[in-house]
C-alpha cells in the first residue's frame, strides 16, 4: 500500500517520513494542500508538537491515521474519533510503528474489498450478511497478583468493560481458548521471562496472532520492554506507575481489531453466500463478476492487484485415480486453499484440476508466494488413490500482476496461458 505523510510544512512532513523510514516504512512526504503524485492508500498526518491537524481536502486515501507521540495516545474507550480512522506511534519504538502500519494496512485492504464484497452480492441479488454480535468490551490478566490489575479493573469498568484473572500461564490460555477476549495483560513484573515467552506464544497461534496485548515491566527494565515489542506486545507499562499512556495504545488496538474482526466477518460471509461454504472458494460465475470489478476497481485507484493459478496434477509416474476419487480429493485441495490465502483473497475453482486466486491490493511476488505456499504445503498432504494407497500430487504455478487497461477477463487468460491451458469455456 502507498503511504502518505500529509503536513502544512516541508520540515513537519519530513520528519514523519524519517521516523517511518526508520521503521522501515517508504512514505511519501506531501503538503497537505497539494494532492499525491503517485497516488495514496494510508495518509499519515504528524502531531508531533501536539497541535490536532486537519484532513486535506486531496486526500484519497483508505485510511487516515494522526501521528501522535507515545505519551500523547489516543483516548481510551472504544469510541474512534470521527475525523481519523485511528493513530500510529510516531516516535515509538520503529518495531511498534511497522507493526501499526501493518495492522491498518490489513484493516485497510479488509475493509476496501468488504464494500467491493457487498457491490458484487448486490448484483447478484444477494441479500446482505447478518452482523457479527457485538459483545462486551473485556480483557484477560494474566500473572502475579499486583496493583495493576486493580487499575486495570478500574478503568475498563468505567467504559463498560470487565477483566478476568489467571494467575498462571496455564490457567491463561485455558482462558483464552475458551472465551474471546479484547485483549491480554501479561504481568513480567516479577517474571519477564514467563510474559515474553506467552507473548510469543500467542503470535504463534493463528486464532491469537491479531490480540491486542500489554506487557506489564519492572521500573526500568528496557530490555524486557524492547523484547516484548520485538514478540508483538501493543504496549508496555512500568510497574508501580501510571499507566495511562500505555492503556491509550492497547485501547487503539483493540478498536482497529475490533473493526478488522467485523470486517472479516462480513467478507467470508459474502464469501459463503457467493460461493461453496463447504470449500470456502466462490463459485465460477461470482468470482468471474468479481473478478472484473476488483480489474477496474484497482485501475482508478491505482493500486496493484495480482491473480495466481494453480494446477493440481498427479505426480509423474503416479497412477490416475478414478474420477469420483479425484473430484473428492480436489475438493479437500480446494478447501486448503481457501485456508492458506488471505480473508480479502478471494478463489474459485475452473474445471477439475484448476484453482484461480484474486489478491486485492497485492503485486506479483505476492501471487507467487501465496501459490507456493498453496502447493507447499497440499504436496505433502496424503491423497487417496482409491485403493488403500496414496498418489503424490504436484502443483503447476502461475502468478500475474494486472496490467494498465487489462480486464480481470483478460489478466485471467493471461495466467491460464502460462500454464498452456486455454480459457475454459463456462
Amino acid at each position: 500500500m502507498r503511504i502518505v505523510v500529509r503536513a502544512n510544512d516541508a520540515r513537519a512532513a519530513r520528519q514523519g517520513q524519517t521516523l517511518l523510514a526508520a521503521a522501515g516504512v517508504n512514505a511519501a512526504a506531501v503538503l497537505s494542500s497539494a494532492p499525491a503524485p503517485q497516488g495514496e492508500d494510508i495518509s499519515i498526518y504528524p502531531a508531533l508538537d501536539g497541535v490536532a491537524p486537519a484532513q486535506s481536502a486531496n486526500d484519497a486515501s483508505l485510511v487516515r491515521l494522526i501521528g501522535c507521540r507515545a505519551a500523547a495516545p489516543p483516548m481510551i474507550g472504544l469510541q474512534q474519533t470521527a475525523a481519523f480512522s485511528g493513530a500510529v506511534m510516531l516516535d515509538g519504538s520503529p518495531k511498534l510503528l511497522a507493526a501499526q502500519l501493518e495492522a491498518w494496512t490489513r484493516l485497510a485492504t479488509a475493509n476496501d474489498e468488504r464494500a467491493r464484497r457487498a457491490a458484487t452480492a448486490a448484483s447478484f441479488e444477494v441479500a446482505p450478511p447478518a452482523p457479527a454480535d457485538s459483545r462486551k468490551l473485556k480483557a484477560l490478566y494474566i500473572g502475579a497478583p499486583s496493583s495493576m490489575f486493580l487499575a486495570l479493573e478500574r478503568v475498563l469498568a468505567d467504559v463498560g468493560g470487565i477483566v478476568a484473572a489467571a494467575f498462571s500461564s496455564y490457567a491463561g490460555f485455558d482462558h483464552l481458548h475458551d472465551e474471546p477476549f479484547d485483549a491480554v495483560v501479561l504481568n513480567g513484573a516479577q517474571d519477564a521471562q514467563t510474559a515474553i515467552s506467552l507473548c510469543a506464544a500467542l503470535r504463534r497461534n493463528a486464532t491469537l496472532y491479531h490480540l491486542p496485548t500489554m506487557v506489564i515491566i519492572a521500573p526500568g527494565d528496557s530490555a524486557t520492554a524492547a523484547a516484548s515489542i520485538e514478540r508483538g506486545a501493543s504496549a508496555v507499562a512500568e510497574a508501580n506507575t501510571p499507566c495511562g499512556p500505555s492503556l491509550g495504545w492497547l485501547f487503539e488496538a483493540v478498536r482497529r481489531e475490533r473493526r478488522r474482526r467485523a470486517a472479516e466477518h462480513e467478507m467470508l460471509a459474502y464469501r459463503d453466500l457467493l460461493g461453496d461454504a463447504r470449500t470456502g472458494l466462490w463459485r465460477r460465475d461470482t468470482f468471474e463478476a468479481h473478478l472484473s470489478r476488483l480489474a477496474s476497481d484497482h485501475h482508478s485507484t491505482g493500486r496493484s492487484m495480482s491473480l495466481a493459478v494453480l494446477r493440481v496434477m498427479p505426480a509423474h509416474g503416479a497412477r490416475a485415480p478414478e474420477e469420483s476419487v479425484w473430484r473428492k480429493g480436489f475438493a479437500e485441495i480446494a478447501s486448503l486453499a481457501s485456508r492458506l490465502m488471505r480473508d480479502a483473497d478471494s478463489g474459485a475453482a475452473f474445471g477439475a484440476d484448476l484453482i484461480a486466486i484474486a489478491l486485492p491490493a497485492s503485486d506479483l511476488r505476492s501471487a507467487k508466494r501465496t501459490a507456493e505456499r498453496i502447493a507447499s504445503v497440499a504436496e505433502c498432504t496424503a491423497f487417496a488413490s482409491g485403493d488403500g494407497g496414496a498418489g503424490p500430487l504436484v502443483f503447476e504455478q502461475s502468478a500475474v500482476e494486472l496490467q494498465p487497461g487489462e480486464s480481470g477477463v483478460g489478466m485471467l487468460a493471461r495466467a491460464l496461458r502460462a500454464l498452456e491451458v486455454e480459457a475454459i469455456p463456462a
